[in-house]
């Protein structure tokens, strides 16, 4: 093995210009635009040489690997065909032990075995290359205070889950070739093991890439394959980068599919991933990564409307079972790759999440007529069932505050300088989640806040007003100047899911759906019963469902009087008669509800349905049902269905440093 002061020469243009000469001795090449390069900023790259006469064109072929530089399975296993051949080059790993453990696990002992014979061994050019043993920044590699840096993120859990794996993986294999016999196993150590992991997880290619000389069944994705190609995985990623690979019967070619000019670096694209999975799976994040997002965890219960349905789902289309990612993800507002008729709310919170929410905060009502198709699964829109997106908006906001409050509170060491490039990682990490959340919340609450405006225009112009009016609550500095810009883009230029504003009301702003000519006695009238009722029942006005409900009693009530309902507007009358249709009033019960049940003998023994008329609520007679036991307690049940729990004042979390999480309850009342 190599001694640590020949393992960091590795890194060096020497090294690197030394592997270009390997690759060309075995049939390899770069193309003559372009050169290995070195600087302080990007390390060890490829880029068009700065003397090269115009740009490169798309089509180029820059680097060219010959396949029997590469190293995979088909090297552990010595694999021969008519079409090609793939060497052992020195290591062989027992028979038995191939045929008893992973694909996987073969792969990353023989690259064990071959890092262990040093410069005896065919691939020490391209080894020698690569972080060694103990150069690794991926977090499996933190030290105990470069594991402060990523406190209160995923990062810390989903690296006890793989430590977990691949320690089991480990022994089960290091156990394996103990019984077999194999010499030399104690060389194999889990430091090693963990090196080679790292590698393969980090720089191996999909098994297709080696298309053009085995044939596809041995090829399939899910195959355990992966191909370390020398020379091809030395650029660096760029996200969105134009760059393919292609499989040919001698090598393996990087094409650039778009132009890059003279001095340009040229860079590989590892697909688009996010910080998370640069950081666990490369070591590294990139600073304002456009394809940044958060993968959310809902945590469903199994005996949950949402599991009830996916069950359901895998019963109607079987093949679904096969698909073990649900997609819950949080994109970032720069996020490139969403289609152009993408719903505004969905393009912030992936379509997988967010009707995953609608469903589990839909009402048995909305759940009635949930759609499950072999893509997903949702509430359908429909008249009235705003009530799922908006509880799913409330729901989301809710998280995306707890989780900035945590990220802040554990985030002690973002005053300090990183100590070293993990930490340095980290701290992109962390503020890349931070500026993703908050942005995140701006949006679901702007929807919000739209439900919550009853008296403004929905023109153009007055969307551009109450939008400004929004986001004139973000700090001044809180976000750069481009994010402020994407997110008005992202709100303005895409469509919201929800048409209309207004649509959910705090308990005084029901009375403003009668005329006006009937508002003033009904808030009368509510606020009689209110005050005798405080007297004897004083938990009534804390109670918001039991207070809502006796505003929804005297808007039913009010809807169905013959006297009243002619002078009611078109959206009042709809919504008391889809009340009625949905919830037919068939004997609900009071319920559990102390206040309810005090509240219910205090009306009954005073008569209080007279004090309708008293009040000056003429349209309401004794026999109007209104405070009748009935309609009170199927009012309490439509209350409990159809309210919304909205963060009061959401966007404080950008200004105060733990503004807690309050709730502000609102009816949900349908536009037309």
């Amino acid at each position: 093995m190599e001694s640590s002061t020949e393992q960091g020469s590795g890194h060096s243009l020497h090294a690197h210009t030394e592997l270009v000469e390997w690759i060309t001795r075995h049939g390899g090449s770069l193309d003559d635009s372009v050169r290995v390069a070195q600087d302080a900023s990007r390390g060890v790259h490829i880029q068009v040489k700065g003397d090269w006469s115009q740009p490169i064109s798309k089509e180029t072929r820059v680097l060219r690997t010959p396949l029997g530089v590469t190293m995979s399975y088909f090297n552990a296993i010595g694999y021969e065909s008519s079409q090609g051949s793939f060497s052992k080059h020195g290591v062989e790993l027992p028979q038995a032990f191939i045929e008893a453990v992973a694909v996987e696990e073969t792969c990353t002992f023989f690259l064990m075995g071959q890092f262990l014979r040093g410069q005896e061994g065919f691939w020490y050019p391209y080894l020698r290359t690569l972080p060694q043993p103990g150069e690794l920044n991926t977090p499996l590699f933190f030290g105990e205070e470069d594991v402060d840096w990523i406190q209160g993120t995923g990062i810390p859990e989903a690296s006890v889950q793989r430590y977990e794996v691949w320690d089991q993986r480990y022994e089960e294999c290091i156990s394996k070739l103990e019984e077999v016999g194999f010499e030399g196993f104690e060389e194999y150590t889990w430091d090693l093991y963990l090196w080679a992991s790292t590698i393969i997880s980090s720089r191996a290619f999909s098994p297709k890439v080696l298309s053009g000389v085995i044939e596809a069944s041995k090829l399939a994705e899910d195959s355990g394959v992966s191909v370390l190609l020398p020379l091809i995985d030395l650029p660096n990623h760029r996200p969105l980068a134009k760059v393919e690979w292609r499989a040919g019967s001698s090598d393996i070619s990087m094409v650039v599919l778009e132009e890059v000019s003279p001095g340009e670096e040229i860079s590989n694209n590892y697909g688009p991933r996010n910080n998370e999975q640069l950081l666990m799976n490369y070591g590294f994040c990139l600073p304002n990564n456009p394809t940044d997002y958060r993968i959310v965890k809902l945590g469903v219960k199994p005996d949950s409307p949402l599991s009830k349905a996916k069950d359901r789902q895998i019963e109607m289309f079987p093949q679904v079972a096969n698909n073990s990612d649900d997609h819950y993800y949080i994109f970032n507002v720069f996020y490139p790759l969403l289609a152009p008729d993408t719903a505004m709310e969905h393009s912030m919170f992936s379509p997988a999440l967010f009707n995953s929410l609608t469903v589990m905060h839909a009402n048995e009502r909305e759940r009635r007529h949930i759609e499950i198709t072999e893509t997903s699964i949702s509430i359908p829109t429909a008249y009235g069932n705003g009530h799922s997106t908006l509880a799913a908006l409330s729901q989301i906001s809710f998280e995306l505050i707890a989780h900035i409050m945590m990220l802040e509170a554990t985030g002690q060491n973002r005053q300090l300088q990183p100590a070293n490039l993990k930490q340095t990682y980290a701290q992109i990490y962390r503020n890349g989640q931070l500026t993703l959340d908050k942005a995140a919340l701006v949006v679901a609450t702007w929807t919000l806040a739209r439900a919550r405006e009853h008296n403004r225009g929905e023109s153009w112009e007055d969307i551009k007003i109450l939008l400004n009016e929004h986001m004139a609550q973000i700090p001044e500095g809180h976000f750069s100047a481009e994010t402020l810009s994407r997110i008005r883009v992202r709100i303005l230029e895409r469509e919201s899911l929800l048409k209309k504003n207004g649509e959910l009301f705090r308990l005084g702003e029901l009375f403003s759906l009668l005329p006006a000519n009937m508002q003033e006695a009904s808030r009368n009238c509510f606020n009689h019963v209110l005050a005798k009722a405080g007297q004897l029942v004083p938990a009534l006005q804390t109670d918001p469902q039991a207070m809502f409900s006796l505003v929804v009693c005297l808007l039913v009530a009010t809807g169905q009087s013959p006297q009243a309902r002619p002078q009611l507007s078109p959206r009042l009358t709809r919504w008391v008669d889809f009340l009625v249709e949905q919830y037919p009033p068939l004997g609900f019960p009071l319920g559990t509800s102390e206040t309810m049940v005090q509240l219910n003998q205090l009306v009954q023994g005073e008569q209080a349905q007279a004090w309708a008329v008293q009040d000056g609520m003429y349209w309401l007679s004794e026999g109007s049902g209104w405070l009748d036991s009935k309609l009170l307690a199927w009012a309490f049940n439509v209350v409990e269905a159809e309210m919304v729990l909205t963060p009061h004042e959401p966007l404080q979390v950008l200004v105060t440093e733990n503004p807690g999480l309050p709730r502000l309850g609102c009816l949900y009342v349908p536009q037309e």
